[in-house]
């Protein structure tokens, strides 16, 4: 298995070259109460703190799915869902909010994130969500391979 080094503060992070899902918080709830719910979907996660650790991330393995804090030390859900757009590939970003909030729904939607979810997160509920965020990135990254293709097809013709 093809493991890679992201620099971190406190050294270096080997993460497995595979699918994974990132974690944006500072503060444990409520995204660490995320963590037994994908573990039981079986989907890896990694923690960040910062927009900044969260950014390196996102240029430097092949993500799918992003689940963020609305604030962090150096930002917000919108800077995170800015990097994901400007990723080589699709991502997805899940917005978590502590409590309800119409105005942020809104926002983070309009916005660009995939999701708005508010714990206590269910499985089934939770489940849905994620294999729909998959689904799109799927969708996305075929879209790119086949306009890619048709591009490059229209060269030669």
């Amino acid at each position: 298995m093809r493991t890679m080094r992201v620099a971190d503060p406190q050294g270096e992070i080997k993460l497995n070259h595979h699918p994974f899902v990132l974690l944006v918080h500072d503060q444990p709830h409520p995204l660490e109460s995320l963590k037994p719910v994908l573990r039981d979907l079986s989907v890896e996660t990694f923690s960040v703190r910062t927009c900044e650790e969260a950014g390196q991330l996102i240029t430097q393995t092949e993500l799918q799915l992003v689940f963020t804090d609305t604030s962090l030390p150096d930002g917000s859900w919108a800077d995170v869902v800015r990097m994901a757009e400007m990723a080589s590939s699709p991502v997805d970003v899940i917005v978590v909010g502590a409590k309800e909030d119409m105005r942020l729904y809104l926002s983070a939607l309009e916005g660009g994130a995939f999701d708005f979810v508010l714990p206590p997160f269910e499985h089934d509920a939770l489940e849905f969500v994620v294999e729909s965020a998959r689904r799109d990135v799927r969708l996305r990254k075929s879209a790119a391979a086949s306009i890619g293709h048709a591009s490059f097809d229209s060269i030669f013709a």
